[in-house]
Formats: C-alpha cells, sequence, structure tokens
C-alpha cells in the first residue's frame, strides 16, 4: 500500500483520488476550501463534453475518456452527463469547421452536415447566419461538474480515502523517504507520492521547484432569460453548440439553474487566484447580449444567473501532464485552458497511473513540461 496525497479536489484531483483508493492506496485529499468550491475551475451544473475537436488528437483522447465517464455513473449511480448532441458551426468556409470534419473523419465519430434552413427547422432556437454551415455531433452533451466531482469524492471515501477540506498546503518537501507536504498550523503530513492537482494555485505550490507556464484569467458566464417558454431551450429541442468562428459556446436550460447559458471561451484578464473581481459588470455581459441577439431568438438581454469562474492557460493551451522536473514521485497536472472539465476523468486516470509507476497506454509527449 502506497501513502499518496492528492493536492487539490476537483475534477482531476477527485477523480484521481477515486481510482488510486479503489486500487487499495492510502489516499488524502488536501483542498484548501470547502469541497465543491465556486472559486476554481470545476463547479457549476453544466461543461460541454464533445468529440468535436479541431485536432484530432483530442478527439481520440476523448474516445477513452466517454467510457469512463460511463463507468462514473453507473458506479455512482446517478446521471451525470446530459446526451443533447452538440451543433459546432461557422462561415461554410471556415478553416476549424473543415478540421473539425476531418477529425471526426479520421476518428470514425458520427455526425451530420446541418445548413442554416436544416437546422432553423431542427433547432428553432438556434440560428445561423447566411453563409454559415453545421456539424452536429450526436454524442455530444454536457456534464454536471459539481455533481461529477462530488460523485467522485464520495466513491473515493467510499474506497476508504481521506478527505480533508479547508486544510491548505504551505510548503512541500522531497525527502529521501518520501515527500513532507506541510500544512497550515504547521502540520506536517509525510507520503509516499504526490499528486498536484490545483488548478489555478498550482504554479504557485510548485514555484520553488519550478517555473510553471501557467496564466490565470478571469471568467463569467451569464444565464440569460428566454422571451419564449423555457421548454424550447430544453435539452430535448436545443443542443450545446459552439460557434467555431467567435468562440461564443452555450447549452440548453440544465434542468437546475435559471435561464440558459452563454459564455466566450476568449480568455479573459490575468488574475490572481485570490484576489479575483468576482462581481459581473456591463462590459463582461455586453458581448453575451450581442451574440445572443444575432444567433438566439428567443432569449432576452436580461441574466436570471451569472457567474465568474478562472481558467489557467498554457501558452499553446495544451494541458501540462507531467512529473516535476527531478522528482518522479511527485506527478502534476494542470493547465487546462478553459476547455478541459471533459478530460478531467481521463487526467485523473492517467495521474494514477503516473504516481504508482504504471504505464500510460498513450503518448502524451505534447504534455510534457
Amino acid at each position: 500500500m502506497t501513502r499518496i496525497a492528492v493536492l487539490g479536489a476537483g475534477g482531476v484531483g477527485s477523480a484521481a483520488a477515486r481510482f488510486l483508493a479503489r486500487e487499495g492506496h492510502e489516499v488524502t485529499v488536501l483542498e484548501q476550501f470547502e469541497t465543491d468550491h465556486d472559486r476554481g475551475s470545476s463547479y457549476g451544473t453544466s461543461r460541454i463534453i464533445r468529440k468535436t475537436y479541431t485536432d484530432g488528437f483530442y478527439t481520440t483522447l476523448m474516445g477513452e475518456a466517454y467510457p469512463l465517464w460511463d463507468e462514473l455513473e453507473r458506479e455512482a449511480g446517478e446521471s451525470l452527463f446530459a446526451r443533447t448532441g452538440g451543433l459546432f458551426f461557422g462561415p461554410e468556409d471556415h478553416p476549424e469547421l473543415a478540421a473539425v470534419r476531418r477529425a471526426l473523419k479520421d476518428n470514425g465519430v458520427p455526425f451530420e452536415e446541418l445548413e442554416p434552413g436544416t437546422c432553423a427547422r431542427r433547432f428553432p432556437r438556434l440560428q445561423l447566419l447566411p453563409g454559415e454551415a453545421g456539424v452536429f455531433e450526436r454524442e455530444a452533451g454536457f456534464l454536471r461538474a459539481s455533481a461529477c466531482v462530488r460523485a467522485n469524492l464520495r466513491l473515493a471515501t467510499a474506497h476508504g480515502a481521506r478527505v480533508r477540506s479547508r486544510t491548505p498546503v504551505e510548503g512541500l518537501e522531497p525527502r529521501p523517504g518520501g515527500i513532507r507536504l506541510t500544512l497550515a498550523g504547521g502540520e506536517a503530513l509525510d507520503v509516499d507520492r504526490l499528486v498536484v492537482t490545483a488548478g489555478p494555485w498550482t504554479a504557485r505550490l510548485l514555484a520553488p521547484f519550478v517555473a510553471l507556464p501557467f496564466t490565470v484569467t478571469r471568467q463569467v458566464y451569464c444565464h440569460f432569460e428566454p422571451e419564449v417558454p423555457l421548454a424550447d431551450f430544453g435539452a430535448e429541442r436545443f443542443p450545446v453548440w459552439i460557434d467555431l468562428a467567435t468562440n461564443f459556446y452555450g447549452f440548453p436550460h440544465d434542468g437546475q439553474s435559471p435561464g440558459v447559458k452563454v459564455a466566450w471561451h476568449m480568455p479573459g484578464t490575468p488574475t490572481d487566484p485570490d484576489q479575483v473581481d468576482r462581481t459581473l459588470h456591463e462590459e463582461d455581459r455586453e458581448p453575451l447580449r450581442r451574440y445572443c441577439a444575432g444567433h438566439l431568438p428567443g432569449l432576452s438581454s436580461r441574466t436570471a444567473h451569472e457567474k465568474v469562474c478562472l481558467y489557467t492557460m498554457t501558452p499553446d493551451s495544451d494541458f501540462v501532464v507531467d512529473h516535476l522536473p527531478g522528482e518522479p514521485r511527485v506527478t502534476l497536472v494542470g493547465g487546462l485552458s478553459g476547455h478541459g472539465f471533459k478530460f478531467t476523468v481521463l487526467l485523473g486516470r492517467i495521474a494514477a497511473w503516473m504516481a504508482t509507476d504504471r504505464k500510460v497506454p498513450w503518448e502524451l509527449s505534447r504534455f510534457a513540461l
């Protein structure tokens, strides 16, 4: 039995803890805030899950992630993945639309082509403009992010893991016999292996050992009130969607939060994760309102719910999955760059293998530091 600490109980950390505890290791999860907190990147009712990527590498990895999400749903005994289908669109000749088609074909993922008229009949509340075209992927949908995190932690605990919330880690020290963690208040915790999945706080924690190329940015999303029956935006009639040309994206009504969620996948203002402006301003809402007016008939400009969250960006938007340089007992997963939640169950599986010296069956050199 190996003593393993997991720092950070978000999407990746909770999944890694579940796998490690299930395999019989002595697992301690350390979370500086309460579990399922809203200060980082793993909180909320919806994250898009899709195989539709312009980069076939990610499409391939998503093929490995889907069965792991199915397994989590079965083990948790609850619905975590709403399979709504996804529409990905842009100008007919947009290079990203061509890349999406190519990646899906190369990976054998079925999809349909939709032009504006067909889209209007199929999804009346999602309007393609003249000259735009779409790709519809039936296997896409959204994950209930907070529920996924809570399920992983609940199952990790059932398998014997200890989850310690409100327990900040102030430092770590590699020693000949293991890794010593210094916790708030001066408590020391000695472990054999360490998995660092601390999201926006990862770079600060590991700064004494490596300069991580992470930039933390402030992001916003809004749920807009419909002017038509809310059922028009329900999952039976409205898909998840991404505008490939502008990077706006959105969801059907999720059944849990008010209104209809719309966001912009555009890195926001760099920020300190402990000093984030958590208030939404008119300049935050206005780009989303303008987009809704052009593409989402039936949504008003009134917000029913709004939130600030964080991205942790790398320069190329690829993830970092590696050991700490010169210290193979420390595994690091970070820099998910605003598109990583759908991969968290797979990244947790990979982190658990790496922490226990098991071979990862995929070529991940792109994720090396």
